[in-house]
């Protein structure tokens, strides 16, 4: 029995290597299903922006499971991914009630950077709807520093997915002064904004961002692209102040800053006006 069950192993893990790593394989794409529910959409029935953020993250989540460095592997190392930055585009609006299939793959990483990659589908057409690309770093919860890519063991990187969902390069955002920018409104963080790292998540910078336009503004425009870059942690009791900055016709940069003065998160909009 322990023959057997040995050799069993033995025969999964050189089924799994295949899997993940021949050249005669498929490459790799983890691939989830989604209904859009009520609270998942804003005013006008349509995923928000956090909503994209936040099933980007499931995906995330599940395929870092599925290749052995999930929450579930990095968690008793006191290990966890951090998101740097996103970048989105948008071909057609979602909807509640809609189906969607969500894609996402690993590409290799660099010293300290990790890419992810993201597409939304319909499920029954392949339609694509929204491309997406970001950037991970793996984070020392103990020593509070970033590591290198090589902390993660037991990943050959050399058969990772090297496709791209977007052909996108241009991770920083400039930055503006708060003189040369429109001060909207202040915020102060609060336990809800949590996640299990014991800071902001990710999803709800978008939120903050977006609430720099109005109802009236956003009824008017669909969204064509959106960026954003995180720059710092936010805990609880940190006052956030949001300005922005138009830079050209329909194009907005927010900037985020905290009590002293530093800068928290970037994100840069891309409007088109509704048909």
């Amino acid at each position: 029995m322990h023959f057997f069950t040995k050799k069993c192993g033995f025969f999964v893990d050189i089924l799994k290597k295949e899997m993940y790593n021949s050249s005669d394989m498929e490459k790799y794409v983890h691939k989830k299903n989604f209904e859009i529910k009520y609270c998942d959409t804003d005013f006008r029935d349509q995923l928000k922006l956090s909503s994209f953020l936040a099933h980007f993250e499931e995906v995330a989540g599940s395929s870092a499971d599925e290749l052995g460095f999930g929450y579930k592997h990095l968690k008793p190392k006191a290990l966890t991914f951090i998101l740097s930055g996103v970048y989105c585009e948008f071909s057609k609006p979602i909807f509640q009630g809609d189906k969607v299939t969500v894609k996402t793959w690993p590409n290799p990483p660099s010293y300290a950077v990790f890419g992810r990659e993201y597409q939304i589908c319909a499920p029954d057409t392949d339609e694509l709807l929204c491309s997406a690309t970001s950037r991970w770093c793996i984070y020392d919860l103990k020593e509070g520093k970033i590591l290198p890519s090589k902390a993660i063991e037991g990943q050959d990187y050399s058969t990772y997915n090297t496709d791209r969902a977007l052909d996108f390069s241009a991770w920083k955002i400039p930055a503006f002064s708060v003189e040369e920018g429109e001060f909207i409104y202040s915020m102060t963080v609060r336990n809800s904004e949590y996640d299990h790292n014991m800071h902001v998540n990710n999803t709800r910078y978008a939120d903050y961002c977006l609430n720099c336009f109005t109802i009236e503004e956003l009824s008017s425009f669909h969204l064509k692209s959106f960026q954003i870059s995180y720059a710092r942690q936010c805990r609880e009791n940190d006052s956030l102040h949001f300005y922005r900055k138009k830079t050209s016709e329909n194009e907005y940069i927010v900037l985020g800053i905290n009590q002293n003065q530093e800068i928290v998160v970037t994100s840069k909009f891309a409007f088109e006006p509704t048909e």
